[in-house]
């Protein structure tokens, strides 16, 4: 009896090495992407506040993702986009402002928003959870990285800003020829508004990215 459990143990565990061996696979992925961000509200006592929006814009991710098994997969990945911010003072409507006043008097003086321009480069880390169906496979991921931001061609760009992110998403992959497939995915980004420019302080409060995205992968 004892031979027969062994001997269907090792059974057991060569088919599961040759199943995991079977859906394994390794793939590099382009993706052209567009960002929906949230905008941020700083506190403060004195009345002046910064509202911070970012600008919705393009951009591009690369990827190398490997595929062990359904519950095992991890990627690492680049993106690239600009990331423009409006900074204004929500609170500069009041009645006692006054046009183009100091952008640090206090009450509050009426100062147009300040544009400033800037491109932001993530660099991150995702574990992955798929499940191949036919020719297509679902997928989540989750993971962390960091966004370099530099500063971009306005004046008032001046700071470059490293912040960590959180990543998370999903979507599919589709095989539509035997080392190339199509995948769409929505992925979101979590981290502090970077703080491009000295005229404004930074609301320093996370704010969300959304990237729908879609491209060609090519499977090794």
């Amino acid at each position: 009896m004892k031979i027969w459990m062994q001997g269907a143990f090792v059974v057991a565990v060569a088919a599961a090495l040759c199943g995991a061996a079977a859906q394994a696979q390794t793939d590099v992925a382009l993706s052209g992407y567009r960002t929906f961000a949230s905008s941020t509200t700083s506190n403060s006592s004195n009345g002046f506040v910064t509202h911070q929006t970012p600008a919705d814009s393009e951009g591009g991710l690369f990827e190398w993702r490997h595929i062990v098994n359904p519950l095992v997969g991890y990627e690492f990945e680049v993106t690239s986009n600009p990331a423009n911010q409006s900074y204004d003072n929500p609170n500069a409507t009041l009645p006692n402002c006054f046009p183009l006043g100091p952008i640090n008097a206090t009450p509050p003086t009426c100062q147009p928003p300040l544009k400033v321009s800037g491109e932001a480069t993530q660099f991150g880390g995702t574990w992955v959870v798929s499940k191949k169906i036919g020719n297509l496979r679902p997928f989540v991921l989750g993971g962390a990285g960091f966004v370099v931001t530099v500063p971009g061609k306005s004046p008032y760009s001046v700071n470059t800003v490293m912040r960590p992110d959180f990543i998370y998403g999903g979507g599919v992959d589709w095989n539509f020829e035997k080392h190339f497939g199509f995948r769409a995915q929505v992925r979101g980004n979590m981290s502090k508004a970077p703080n491009l420019s000295d005229l404004f302080n930074s609301t320093t409060k996370y704010t969300q990215v959304y990237e729908p995205m879609a491209g060609i992968f090519y499977r090794f």
